[in-house]
C-alpha cells in the first residue's frame, strides 16, 4: 500500500510539473509572439468593453464615440436600459472632433463619452481609456475566447462648483 501512495504522488507531482511548463511556454507564446498588428473590430471591442463598465453606473443622454467613430449596435443592445439613452457622437458634428479641446462650447452641456484604444502591449491584451465631460479613465481588456473582457479599470471624475460663503 505505501509503495502504490509512493507511486501515485511522483505521478502526481510530474503532471503538475509539465503542466507548469507548458502553460508557462503558452503564456511566454502570447506574450512574446510577433502580432500582424490590431484589428479595427478588435480595438474597437477592447475599447467599448470599457465604455459599458462606465455606463452601467450612468444615466441620462449620452453621445458615444468608440475610437473616434460611432459605436456599434451591440453596445446599445448591451447597455439598453431605462437610465440610459445612448446617441451617437456623429449626430453634433461640432462636437465630435478627435481631440475634446478642439470642440464647440456648446459641447460642453452636452454628456459626451469618448472611449479608445491606446495600446496593445502584447497579443490579446489592449490598453484602453475613457474621457467625459468631467471624468477620465482607462483599463486594461483581454481577449478570452474570442470576446474581449475589462480585466481592470480606473475611472476619476472631477465635478467642481462655486459654493458661496457666508461671511
Amino acid at each position: 500500500m505505501n509503495k502504490i501512495l509512493k507511486r501515485i504522488i511522483v505521478v502526481t507531482a510530474s503532471l503538475i510539473g509539465v503542466l507548469s511548463l507548458l502553460i508557462i511556454i503558452f503564456l511566454y507564446h502570447i506574450v512574446m509572439a510577433d502580432s500582424p498588428g490590431v484589428f479595427v473590430e478588435d480595438a474597437d471591442q477592447a475599447a467599448s468593453v470599457l465604455a459599458y463598465a462606465y455606463l452601467e453606473h450612468d444615466a441620462g443622454e449620452i453621445y458615444i464615440s468608440i475610437n473616434g467613430h460611432d459605436p456599434d449596435e451591440e453596445i446599445k443592445h448591451i447597455v439598453a436600459n431605462k437610465n440610459v439613452t445612448i446617441h451617437n457622437l456623429s449626430e453634433i458634428p461640432e462636437c465630435n472632433v478627435p481631440d475634446e479641446r478642439d470642440q464647440d462650447p456648446s459641447c460642453g452641456s452636452r454628456h459626451i463619452l469618448r472611449a479608445r484604444f491606446i495600446d496593445a502591449p502584447a497579443k490579446y491584451v489592449a490598453i484602453v481609456g475613457l474621457t467625459t465631460e468631467a471624468c477620465g479613465g482607462g483599463g486594461t481588456s483581454v481577449k478570452i475566447g474570442g470576446k474581449w473582457f475589462l480585466l481592470k479599470h480606473a475611472v476619476n471624475c472631477c465635478r467642481m462648483s462655486v459654493v458661496p460663503l457666508n461671511q
